[in-house]
């Protein structure tokens, strides 16, 4: 009855305190690999969101060009409601000279399309597509 009672009173915890180390390291991991993965979730709702957004900025200069400036709104749809375009347009002029003669012309109107990055929810800078890009 007395070797029993020995070997408890040697008994240090050792292994115990082994298993808890072991578990803070595994949670301390754990919590780190879960931040990663919420950034990659984060980047590629952005990445989603603004492949959306270019798909359907493209369309809409593609199919009316010029045509968006006469002072409509233009919209994209997203996930969470329509989102106003800045439609800005810029027409250029030059006068060109040949053989003393000067003519006037005028080169094709830049149409620029941009959506701010607030209203795409997203962090960084706004998207902007153009024609002359």
């Amino acid at each position: 009855m007395s070797i029993c009672s020995d070997t408890r009173r040697r008994q240090r915890g050792d292994i115990m305190l082994e298993a808890l180390v072991g578990v803070l390291i595994t949670s301390v991991i754990g919590a780190g690999l879960a931040h990663v993965v919420g950034r990659v979730l984060s980047s590629q709702r952005d990445a989603k969101v603004e492949n959306l957004v270019v798909e359907q900025l493209r369309s809409q200069l593609q199919g009316e060009g010029v045509g968006l400036c006469d002072g409509r709104t233009v919209t994209v749809a997203l996930p969470d409601g329509d989102k106003t375009v800045t439609v800005v347009c810029e027409s250029a002029a030059a006068n060109v000279t040949v053989s003393g003669i000067t003519h006037a012309v005028d080169a094709p109107q830049r149409v620029d399309l941009e959506v701010s990055a607030s209203d795409l929810g997203i962090s960084g800078a706004s998207l902007k597509l153009s024609s002359r890009q």
